[in-house]
């Protein structure tokens, strides 16, 4: 039975979207939080099937690559390889509701660490949990705004331009074939006949929503659970400049009760701070490790993807711009989108020691001092979420990333200038 706050929780707009458009890709842990109804059990089925299909998928274009690869040409092929890329990326996150890692970090965000079960410890957390749920209600208009266009753009796109070539008309233009969003080796004719390209086009409905929801949605339910962890770090923080301090007083009897007084309420405190901190911590070493594998993927897929756009791009062919100029900048945007979110928790934690050793530890008595140097030990060290433990995600990582593709790119075009 879930408690009134947990069903608080998924009152919230940003909460019942975020599990809703992943339950439509059968990514949400139904399972994990308790009794499944009839519609939840078809979505654990739904599942196994998702992946499994959109492997197969994969096949006739891996097909359609391998007969064609000397044939088509340089633009188209980079679709190719686009889709096949972003294939990849969904299969790695298709298998996230399978582990167990990935359910339990859900579970425990949801009914645990989400900031509407810490929102009575004190007026400012309340403020604190209305300021991020907002934070959090605008992130997620947003990014599935930029979810359903670009699922429409990467369809009607294509579709467009086969109207615009007269595709449909009676005859076909000569010399001309239908673009279709993501190309197969089929064993029918969809690139003259318009009755196999319909069939194609609403099947690339399919992988088209699919993969772009995998990618926003999971990008949306971590961004959600950073946001919620610096809301954290904020009331950790205001804890530490309102702690407590001695109480000035002018008789020696009334100042050694005090001090005794003092101590106890600076012990209650200090406790509460690290207890606190170790909650956050906790939560943070449990995300990076559900979501390592992922964040690791994702910032290879990344490297890639830039280098390829920026390749693609440097032809500085009209169609080669109109077609990944827009696709490019859309990958360099989501690159920048998650670093700086990232961000966010490490710049934090950075001042962490600073505000510890503010604190008035000089007139505390020996044991509260050996647990404030504890204290100040364990923040001095930032943490952050680490991409397969090693890499930081960040914007230093974003920079990296952005000056290996655009030196790529600045190679490519001077060794095209010296070929002219």
């Amino acid at each position: 039975m879930q408690s009134s706050v947990t069903k608080n929780v998924f009152k919230l707009g940003y909460m019942r979207k975020v599990r809703a458009v992943l339950n439509t890709i059968a990514q949400w842990p139904n399972a994990t939080f308790g009794k499944l109804h009839r519609r939840a059990r078809i979505l654990e089925a739904y599942k196994y099937v998702i992946p499994v299909a959109q492997l197969l998928a994969l096949i006739p274009v891996l097909l359609y690559l391998k007969k064609y690869i000397t044939t088509i040409n340089f633009i188209d092929k980079g679709q190719v390889y686009c889709n096949i890329f972003l294939t990849a990326l969904f299969l790695q996150r298709a298998s996230l509701p399978f582990q167990k890692g990935y359910q339990n970090t859900v579970k425990k965000f949801c009914l645990e660490f989400h900031l509407n079960h810490y929102e009575y410890k004190s007026e400012f957390a309340k403020k604190e949990t209305r300021k991020v749920n907002t934070l959090c209600k605008y992130v997620t208009g947003i990014i599935l705004c930029q979810l359903y266009a670009g699922i429409l753009l990467y369809n009607f796109v294509p579709l467009t331009l086969n109207i615009y070539m007269g595709m449909f008309s009676t005859p076909v233009p000569e010399n001309k074939t239908f673009v279709h969003s993501v190309d197969y080796l089929l064993p029918f004719d969809a690139y003259t006949d318009a009755r196999g390209y319909l069939v194609i086009f609403f099947f690339n409905w399919f992988p088209s929503y699919n993969i772009p929801t995998a990618m926003c949605s999971y990008d949306l339910l971590i961004f959600i659970m950073v946001f919620h962890i610096s809301g954290h770090l904020n009331i950790l923080s205001h804890s530490l400049k309102t702690f407590p301090q001695p109480k000035v007083v002018s008789t020696e009897q009334t100042r050694l009760y005090n001090i005794q007084e003092d101590n106890k309420e600076m012990f209650r405190a200090l406790k509460g701070a690290i207890d606190y901190h170790r909650v956050i911590k906790k939560f943070m070493t449990e995300m990076t490790e559900t979501f390592d594998v992922t964040l690791c993927s994702y910032l290879a897929f990344h490297q890639v993807m830039c280098c390829l756009m920026l390749l693609e791009c440097s032809t500085m062919d009209p169609k080669a711009l109109g077609k990944y100029g827009i696709l490019g900048g859309v990958i360099f945007q989501q690159l920048i989108q998650t670093s700086v979110v990232f961000e966010l928790i490490h710049s934090k934690t950075e001042t962490l020691g600073d505000q510890v050793y503010s604190i008035a530890w000089e007139d505390m008595d020996i044991k509260n001092k050996k647990l404030f140097l504890m204290f100040l030990n364990h923040v001095q060290k930032p943490f952050g979420m680490k991409a397969c433990g090693i890499v930081n995600v960040g914007v230093l990582t974003m920079s990296a990333i952005l000056r290996t593709s655009f030196s790529y790119f600045i190679m490519l075009r001077t060794l095209s200038n010296q070929e002219k």
